[in-house]
Protein backbone atom coordinates (compact mmCIF):
# COMPACT_ATOMS: atom_id res chain seq x y z
CA UNK A 1 0.00 0.00 0.00
CA UNK A 2 2.89 2.36 0.69
CA UNK A 3 4.61 2.29 -3.05
CA UNK A 4 1.07 2.44 -4.29
CA UNK A 5 0.56 5.56 -2.35
CA UNK A 6 3.73 6.98 -3.18
CA UNK A 7 3.20 6.53 -6.61
CA UNK A 8 -0.75 7.88 -6.66
CA UNK A 9 0.57 11.04 -4.62
CA UNK A 10 2.79 11.81 -7.74
CA UNK A 11 0.43 10.96 -10.32
CA UNK A 12 -2.24 13.43 -8.89
CA UNK A 13 0.25 15.81 -8.88
CA UNK A 14 1.62 15.54 -12.40
CA UNK A 15 -1.33 14.59 -14.32
CA UNK A 16 -2.93 16.74 -17.52
CA UNK A 17 -6.91 17.15 -17.42
CA UNK A 18 -7.76 15.65 -20.83
CA UNK A 19 -11.38 15.44 -22.72
CA UNK A 20 -11.64 11.67 -21.86
CA UNK A 21 -11.70 12.31 -17.97
CA UNK A 22 -14.68 10.24 -16.49
CA UNK A 23 -17.66 12.17 -15.35
CA UNK A 24 -19.80 10.09 -13.27
CA UNK A 25 -23.89 10.61 -14.07
CA UNK A 26 -25.20 12.71 -11.34
CA UNK A 27 -28.37 12.89 -9.18
CA UNK A 28 -29.23 16.32 -7.69
CA UNK A 29 -30.74 15.23 -4.15
CA UNK A 30 -32.25 18.10 -2.49
CA UNK A 31 -31.55 18.60 1.14
CA UNK A 32 -34.11 18.03 3.80
CA UNK A 33 -35.14 16.67 7.11
CA UNK A 34 -35.36 12.89 7.36
CA UNK A 35 -35.98 10.15 9.92
CA UNK A 36 -33.03 7.82 9.63
CA UNK A 37 -32.92 4.35 11.28
CA UNK A 38 -35.57 2.27 12.08
CA UNK A 39 -37.81 2.26 15.55
CA UNK A 40 -39.05 -1.31 14.81
CA UNK A 41 -35.64 -3.25 13.76
CA UNK A 42 -34.47 -6.01 15.77
CA UNK A 43 -30.49 -4.84 15.04
CA UNK A 44 -29.57 -2.81 17.91
CA UNK A 45 -27.79 -0.22 15.79
CA UNK A 46 -30.65 1.13 13.55
CA UNK A 47 -32.28 2.58 16.43
CA UNK A 48 -32.97 5.31 18.29
CA UNK A 49 -34.30 6.78 14.55
CA UNK A 50 -33.84 10.38 14.84
CA UNK A 51 -34.49 12.96 12.56
CA UNK A 52 -31.69 14.49 10.28
CA UNK A 53 -31.37 17.14 8.44
CA UNK A 54 -29.05 17.14 5.49
CA UNK A 55 -27.38 19.59 2.85
CA UNK A 56 -28.56 19.40 -1.01
CA UNK A 57 -25.71 16.79 -2.96
CA UNK A 58 -25.49 15.05 -6.03
CA UNK A 59 -24.46 11.38 -6.28
CA UNK A 60 -23.81 9.03 -8.80
CA UNK A 61 -26.97 7.79 -10.42
CA UNK A 62 -24.90 4.15 -10.51
CA UNK A 63 -22.12 2.58 -8.91
CA UNK A 64 -18.52 3.22 -10.01
CA UNK A 65 -18.26 0.48 -12.93
CA UNK A 66 -15.31 -1.46 -14.34
CA UNK A 67 -14.78 1.10 -16.86
CA UNK A 68 -14.16 4.06 -14.89
CA UNK A 69 -12.33 2.38 -11.98
CA UNK A 70 -9.86 0.82 -15.05
CA UNK A 71 -7.96 3.92 -15.92
CA UNK A 72 -7.24 4.85 -12.36
CA UNK A 73 -6.11 1.22 -11.63
CA UNK A 74 -3.36 1.41 -14.78
CA UNK A 75 -2.18 4.55 -13.26
CA UNK A 76 -1.85 3.84 -9.79
CA UNK A 77 -0.34 0.18 -10.26
CA UNK A 78 -3.41 -1.41 -8.45
CA UNK A 79 -5.04 -4.52 -9.76
CA UNK A 80 -7.75 -3.83 -12.26
CA UNK A 81 -11.55 -5.16 -11.13
CA UNK A 82 -12.69 -8.18 -13.18
CA UNK A 83 -15.87 -7.92 -15.19
CA UNK A 84 -17.43 -5.88 -18.22
CA UNK A 85 -17.37 -2.15 -18.82
CA UNK A 86 -20.88 -2.11 -17.10
CA UNK A 87 -19.88 -4.17 -14.05
CA UNK A 88 -19.62 -2.41 -10.31
CA UNK A 89 -16.20 -2.18 -9.63
CA UNK A 90 -15.76 -4.47 -6.36
CA UNK A 91 -12.80 -5.86 -4.51
CA UNK A 92 -12.24 -1.96 -3.63
CA UNK A 93 -11.26 -1.08 -0.38
CA UNK A 94 -12.08 1.72 1.29
CA UNK A 95 -8.57 3.26 1.36
CA UNK A 96 -8.66 2.59 -2.83
CA UNK A 97 -12.10 4.05 -2.93
CA UNK A 98 -11.07 7.42 -1.48
CA UNK A 99 -8.09 7.64 -3.26
CA UNK A 100 -10.05 6.92 -6.60
CA UNK A 101 -12.55 10.25 -5.12
CA UNK A 102 -9.39 12.40 -5.14
CA UNK A 103 -7.79 11.24 -8.36
CA UNK A 104 -11.24 11.93 -10.20
CA UNK A 105 -11.35 15.17 -8.81
CA UNK A 106 -8.00 16.05 -9.67
CA UNK A 107 -8.20 15.12 -13.09
CA UNK A 108 -11.57 17.24 -13.62
CA UNK A 109 -10.12 20.08 -12.01
CA UNK A 110 -11.82 20.17 -8.75
CA UNK A 111 -10.66 20.51 -5.33
CA UNK A 112 -9.95 16.96 -3.43
CA UNK A 113 -12.36 15.99 -0.78
CA UNK A 114 -9.48 14.08 1.15
CA UNK A 115 -6.17 15.47 2.79
CA UNK A 116 -4.81 11.42 2.94
CA UNK A 117 -1.10 10.50 4.92
CA UNK A 118 0.90 8.09 6.20
CA UNK A 119 3.27 7.14 9.15
CA UNK A 120 5.02 3.38 9.33
CA UNK A 121 2.00 2.18 10.44
CA UNK A 122 -1.31 3.39 8.96
CA UNK A 123 -3.17 5.49 6.79
CA UNK A 124 -5.45 8.64 7.59
CA UNK A 125 -7.38 10.17 5.92
CA UNK A 126 -8.87 13.29 6.53
CA UNK A 127 -12.13 14.99 4.90
CA UNK A 128 -12.54 18.28 4.23
CA UNK A 129 -15.86 19.19 4.25
CA UNK A 130 -16.56 22.19 2.02
CA UNK A 131 -14.55 20.95 -0.88
CA UNK A 132 -16.14 20.50 -4.12
CA UNK A 133 -14.33 17.29 -5.59
CA UNK A 134 -15.82 13.85 -5.43
CA UNK A 135 -15.98 12.04 -2.23
CA UNK A 136 -17.90 9.04 -0.85
CA UNK A 137 -21.38 9.48 0.59
CA UNK A 138 -21.89 10.15 4.22
CA UNK A 139 -24.23 7.20 6.03
CA UNK A 140 -27.00 9.50 6.43
CA UNK A 141 -26.49 10.87 2.82
CA UNK A 142 -26.18 7.37 1.21
CA UNK A 143 -29.78 6.44 3.35
CA UNK A 144 -31.55 9.32 2.32
CA UNK A 145 -30.77 9.22 -1.05
CA UNK A 146 -31.95 5.60 -1.18
CA UNK A 147 -35.16 6.21 0.21
CA UNK A 148 -36.06 8.48 -2.50
CA UNK A 149 -34.51 11.82 -0.56
CA UNK A 150 -37.83 14.35 -0.68
CA UNK A 151 -39.73 11.99 -2.97
CA UNK A 152 -39.85 9.09 -0.85
CA UNK A 153 -42.48 6.61 -0.69
CA UNK A 154 -41.25 5.20 1.92
CA UNK A 155 -40.83 1.77 0.21
CA UNK A 156 -38.67 -0.88 2.00
CA UNK A 157 -36.26 -1.28 -0.64
CA UNK A 158 -34.63 1.19 -3.10
CA UNK A 159 -37.00 1.73 -5.15
CA UNK A 160 -40.13 -0.53 -4.27
CA UNK A 161 -41.49 -2.56 -1.63
CA UNK A 162 -41.17 -5.95 -4.16
CA UNK A 163 -37.16 -6.59 -3.89
CA UNK A 164 -37.24 -8.50 -7.30
CA UNK A 165 -38.38 -5.20 -9.23
CA UNK A 166 -35.35 -2.94 -8.23
CA UNK A 167 -32.14 -5.65 -7.07
CA UNK A 168 -30.02 -8.52 -7.54
CA UNK A 169 -29.72 -10.89 -4.71
CA UNK A 170 -30.06 -14.41 -3.90
CA UNK A 171 -33.77 -14.86 -5.51
CA UNK A 172 -32.56 -13.10 -8.47
CA UNK A 173 -29.44 -14.47 -8.96
CA UNK A 174 -26.48 -15.14 -7.25
CA UNK A 175 -23.99 -13.19 -9.19
CA UNK A 176 -23.17 -9.75 -9.99
CA UNK A 177 -24.44 -7.99 -12.96
CA UNK A 178 -24.43 -4.59 -14.95
CA UNK A 179 -25.19 -1.56 -13.24
CA UNK A 180 -28.50 0.11 -14.18
CA UNK A 181 -30.75 -3.43 -15.48
CA UNK A 182 -33.56 -3.25 -12.69
CA UNK A 183 -36.11 0.02 -11.69
CA UNK A 184 -34.53 2.99 -10.25
CA UNK A 185 -35.89 4.35 -7.33
CA UNK A 186 -37.83 7.93 -6.54
CA UNK A 187 -34.96 9.74 -7.55
CA UNK A 188 -33.35 7.92 -10.42
CA UNK A 189 -30.66 5.99 -8.92
CA UNK A 190 -30.25 2.57 -9.57
CA UNK A 191 -28.91 -0.43 -6.99
CA UNK A 192 -29.00 0.98 -4.13
CA UNK A 193 -30.53 -2.02 -2.82
CA UNK A 194 -28.47 -5.18 -4.12
CA UNK A 195 -25.86 -5.89 -6.63
CA UNK A 196 -22.72 -5.03 -4.62
CA UNK A 197 -22.63 -3.22 -1.01
CA UNK A 198 -21.41 0.07 -1.26
CA UNK A 199 -18.82 1.79 1.10
CA UNK A 200 -19.52 4.86 3.25
CA UNK A 201 -17.37 7.58 4.87
CA UNK A 202 -18.25 6.84 8.02
CA UNK A 203 -16.50 4.86 10.83
CA UNK A 204 -19.00 2.20 12.54
CA UNK A 205 -20.48 2.93 15.79
CA UNK A 206 -23.45 0.66 16.85
CA UNK A 207 -24.65 3.42 18.93
CA UNK A 208 -23.86 6.42 17.41
CA UNK A 209 -27.35 6.75 16.79
CA UNK A 210 -28.31 7.12 20.67
CA UNK A 211 -26.27 10.51 20.27
CA UNK A 212 -28.09 11.81 18.23
CA UNK A 213 -26.22 14.23 16.10
CA UNK A 214 -28.65 15.38 13.52
CA UNK A 215 -27.51 18.18 11.29
CA UNK A 216 -24.89 17.00 8.40
CA UNK A 217 -23.79 14.16 10.26
CA UNK A 218 -20.32 13.03 9.51
CA UNK A 219 -20.38 9.31 12.07
CA UNK A 220 -18.13 8.90 14.59
CA UNK A 221 -15.10 10.92 15.11
CA UNK A 222 -12.42 7.58 15.88
CA UNK A 223 -13.33 4.27 14.88
CA UNK A 224 -11.72 0.62 13.31
CA UNK A 225 -14.10 -0.21 10.84
CA UNK A 226 -16.12 1.84 8.03
CA UNK A 227 -19.78 1.57 7.25
CA UNK A 228 -20.89 0.02 3.76
CA UNK A 229 -24.54 -0.21 3.11
CA UNK A 230 -26.62 -1.59 0.29
CA UNK A 231 -26.70 -5.85 0.51
CA UNK A 232 -25.27 -7.28 -2.44
CA UNK A 233 -26.27 -10.33 -5.22
CA UNK A 234 -25.27 -12.86 -2.23
CA UNK A 235 -27.87 -11.76 0.34
CA UNK A 236 -31.17 -12.32 1.03
CA UNK A 237 -34.06 -9.72 1.71
CA UNK A 238 -33.28 -8.79 4.84
CA UNK A 239 -30.29 -7.58 3.49
CA UNK A 240 -31.69 -5.19 1.02
CA UNK A 241 -34.18 -2.96 3.59
CA UNK A 242 -32.53 0.81 3.29
CA UNK A 243 -32.00 1.06 7.15
CA UNK A 244 -29.77 -2.45 7.28
CA UNK A 245 -26.11 -1.32 8.35
CA UNK A 246 -22.69 -3.04 7.60
CA UNK A 247 -19.22 -2.18 7.87
CA UNK A 248 -16.09 -3.96 7.43
CA UNK A 249 -12.50 -3.03 7.93
CA UNK A 250 -11.05 -0.13 5.55
CA UNK A 251 -8.46 -2.28 3.75
CA UNK A 252 -10.98 -5.54 3.34
CA UNK A 253 -11.99 -6.18 -0.02
CA UNK A 254 -14.57 -8.76 -1.69
CA UNK A 255 -16.38 -9.49 -5.09
CA UNK A 256 -19.46 -8.12 -3.40
CA UNK A 257 -18.46 -4.87 -2.65
CA UNK A 258 -18.35 -1.19 -4.41
CA UNK A 259 -18.88 1.76 -4.35
CA UNK A 260 -20.46 4.74 -5.80
CA UNK A 261 -19.61 8.86 -5.46
CA UNK A 262 -20.74 12.22 -4.22
CA UNK A 263 -20.35 15.73 -4.70
CA UNK A 264 -20.84 18.90 -3.14
CA UNK A 265 -24.09 21.05 -4.35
Amino acid sequence: MKKVFIFLSALIITLNVTAQNPIPDMVLVEGGEFSMGNHESKFLDEYPARKVTLNNFYIAKYEVTVAEYVRFCRMAGLSEPKGSANMPATNVTWFESVMYCNWLSKINGLERCYIITRDAKNISVKYIHQAKGYRLPTEAEWEYAAIGGSKTQNFAYSGSNTPTEIAWFTDSGKQLHEVGKKAPNELGIYDMSGNSYEWCYDYYDNKYYEQKVNDNPLGPKVGTARVCRGGSFLGTTETLRITKRFYNSPDYKTQSLGFRVVRND
